[in-house]
Parts: structure tokens; C-alpha cells; sequence
């Protein structure tokens, strides 16, 4: 008992305090497990459209988008993975947002605009990996993420299993309300505790991975395209990096912010998935010259150890039935917020109740004593 009682003050400090921004956090994460599936169905005259015969050309793609916004740069262009897909093409507003332009692969028709910062998606993922306060609110998550670690440490230790394993499984469903909850907060957080220990852990690492990023970045400049150049055309260099790396499926096309004059296009290899692919061709935009390829069959350690990450803490093991488990995994701290704070306020209630049957008891004896 002397050892469980700082542990018992323990969890529930921290868990108060950290409650509801472990709420938010993990409800949002819910959201976002099938966040492309949601977003395709929320967005479908954005996202999809009628497969036809022909595709046209890339440079028939961007051409509309360019006229649209002259003074705006590329930043990239998502190519449609499925044959009812749309082309994304990512340019830098003049707030520093991402504006995203829909485009028809058949028709080049523009299907619509958006910023993805200000779509619902969006805002649900900002939300759950920065709280959508930026740098600080990633500083927030990873932190969290880290205090989430010591509330399952903590409540794994005090589960009541451990006494006695059939008492430690076991809800009384016609139990009071106080002692319902008190079950629920065990079993469940004991049933969960190895997908908590897993969310908190990567969830943290990628945090401090994404500020690593952020800091590491070079300065901002001005994308300035040579004088009295003119790039080549998509299509040709599209041509190029499909002859430099033919077993590569083309997923993106990436512009240097930093280097006017590299282009970048990436592919999936049939090893990769498209979450994590990293192999690419990098060319000159204005010469077409292949300046790397840079093909990925074994990934260095360092990207094989955040792949790991990324894939446990995305769901991405599995198939389907491991991404509907995390859709309820992601439900459980909140549950266990509520049966918590329920345990709580009884202990609190008990721990007054005694004190005060103490203090009755002690005014009887100094009476008796005076009498």
C-alpha cells in the first residue's frame, strides 16, 4: 500500500492534467485513420471523376492552374492512383498556405480549389499532430505523448490482476454506477494498454521528429526562374524519369524551393507502399538532363526506423481490420478519461467520508475524556 499510493497520485495527476488534450488528440486520430477515404467522400466533385479513354498530357494539367495563378510557384503535383482519380496541383499562396487546384485527367477541367489548412480534413489532422498552434502545439503532442507513456506505465501497475487475474477481467455490469466505471477503467485500460503503450510511444517520436524537420529547414527564399529560359516540357521530362526508372509508378512531381532548376519526380517501386516510397529521378527543368536516380531497394536504417514508426502508429500493419482497431483504440483514452474521473470524485467522496467519521470518533473520546 505505501507503494501504491504515490503511484495512485501519480496516474491520476497526470491524467488530469493532461486529460483533455489527450481527448482531442486521440479522438482526432479516430478521424484521421481513414482520412483519404473520408476526404475523397466528403470532396467528390473534387476527387473524382468519370474514367475515359485518353489522358491528356501533364503540361495540359498545370497549363490552367498557371494561367489561374502566374505569380503563384508549383510546389507539387499528386498524381490520381485509381483511374476515377483527379490530378492535385500544390502551389504556394501568398500566405503561406497551400492552395490545391483539382484537375480532370481526361479533360484538364478545373474541378475546384481549396487550401487544405481550411478543409475539414485538414483541420482534423493540424489539430492532431499540432493542436493547430504550429511548432508549440507539436512541442504540446510530443510531450503529451510522453506523460500519455507514464499514465499506461503507472495504470498497467496498479491493475488489480495482478492480485488476482479473474478479478482483474471482470465488470459488474449490475454493479453501482461508481463501481461499473471502476471496472470499465480497469478492464478496458488493461485490454488497450499495449496499443496506448504503442499510439504514445510513436506518436511522441514522430512529434520530434516533424520539429527536427521544421528547425532543420533552410531559410525561405524566392523561387526565381533563370531569365530568358524556357523549362521543358512536363511530359518530356515525365518521359525521362519513366525511361530512367520504367518499373516505377509515378505518384508525384515535386518543384525545389531552393533549386529553381531541379524537379524531382517521385516513384513507388512494387516493394514500396505509397505512404512510405522513396525511391525518385531528379532532373534539370531546363536542360532534361537526369541529374540521380536514386533507387531505394533497401532503405537506410535511419528511414527503415521511422517507416517502423510511421507504420505502427498509422495502423498500416494489418490490413483493413488493424485500421478499424485503431478507429476504437482511438476512443479509449477519452473513455477512460470519463471512468476515471468518476473513480476519482468516489475516492474523494470515501477519503471525506473517513476523515470525518475520524473526526466524530476523536470529538466522542475528548468528550468522554472531559466528562
Amino acid at each position: 500500500m505505501k507503494v501504491r499510493q504515490p503511484i495512485v497520485t501519480i496516474h491520476g495527476a497526470i491524467a488530469i492534467a493532461i486529460g483533455l488534450l489527450l481527448s482531442i488528440i486521440s479522438l482526432t486520430g479516430s478521424a484521421i485513420v481513414f482520412h483519404q477515404e473520408l476526404d475523397r467522400r466528403i470532396n467528390p466533385s473534387l476527387m473524382r471523376v468519370v474514367p475515359q479513354a485518353k489522358l491528356v498530357s501533364l503540361d495540359n494539367i498545370v497549363a490552367p492552374v498557371q494561367a489561374a495563378y502566374p505569380d503563384f510557384p508549383l510546389e507539387s503535383i499528386r498524381f490520381p492512383q485509381t483511374p476515377d482519380g483527379s490530378y492535385q496541383v500544390t502551389i504556394k499562396a501568398k500566405d503561406g498556405e497551400n492552395l490545391d487546384t483539382f484537375v480532370n485527367p481526361y479533360t484538364a477541367k478545373v474541378l475546384g480549389v481549396r487550401k487544405w489548412e481550411r478543409s475539414l480534413m485538414g483541420f482534423i489532422y493540424n489539430l492532431h499532430s499540432k493542436l493547430a498552434l504550429g511548432k508549440v502545439g507539436s512541442v504540446i503532442v510530443g510531450v503529451t505523448g510522453l506523460l500519455f507513456l507514464l499514465i499506461v506505465i503507472t495504470g498497467t501497475m496498479l491493475w488489480t490482476g495482478w492480485r488476482k487475474l479473474k478479478r482483474g477481467f471482470t465488470v459488474r455490469t449490475t454493479a453501482p454506477l461508481p463501481l461499473l466505471s471502476y471496472d470499465i477503467h480497469q478492464v478496458g485500460g488493461i485490454l488497450s494498454s499495449t496499443f496506448l503503450l504503442i499510439l504514445a510511444a510513436t506518436g511522441a517520436m514522430l512529434s520530434g521528429f516533424a520539429l527536427l524537420f521544421a528547425f532543420n529547414q533552410p531559410p525561405q527564399v524566392a523561387k526565381v526562374l533563370p531569365p530568358a529560359k524556357q523549362p521543358v516540357a512536363l511530359s518530356e521530362l515525365l518521359r525521362k524519369a519513366d525511361a530512367a526508372m520504367p518499373d516505377g509508378k509515378t505518384t508525384y512531381v515535386v518543384f525545389d524551393e531552393h533549386q529553381a532548376e531541379k524537379i524531382t519526380v517521385s516513384k513507388q517501386l512494387a516493394h514500396e507502399s505509397i505512404r512510405f516510397a522513396l525511391s525518385n529521378v531528379e532532373l534539370n527543368r531546363y536542360s532534361g538532363k537526369v541529374l540521380n536516380v536514386n533507387r531505394v531497394v533497401e532503405p537506410p536504417p535511419m528511414f527503415k526506423f521511422m517507416i517502423a514508426i510511421g507504420t505502427l502508429h498509422f495502423g498500416l500493419f494489418g490490413g483493413i481490420y488493424t485500421r478499424i482497431l485503431y478507429v476504437f483504440i482511438g476512443f479509449i483514452p477519452t473513455v477512460l478519461l470519463i471512468t476515471g474521473l468518476v473513480n476519482w470524485k468516489r475516492r474523494r467522496w470515501l477519503m471525506a467520508r473517513r476523515e470525518s467519521a475520524s473526526q466524530l470518533l476523536a470529538d466522542e473520546t475528548q468528550s468522554n475524556r472531559l466528562s
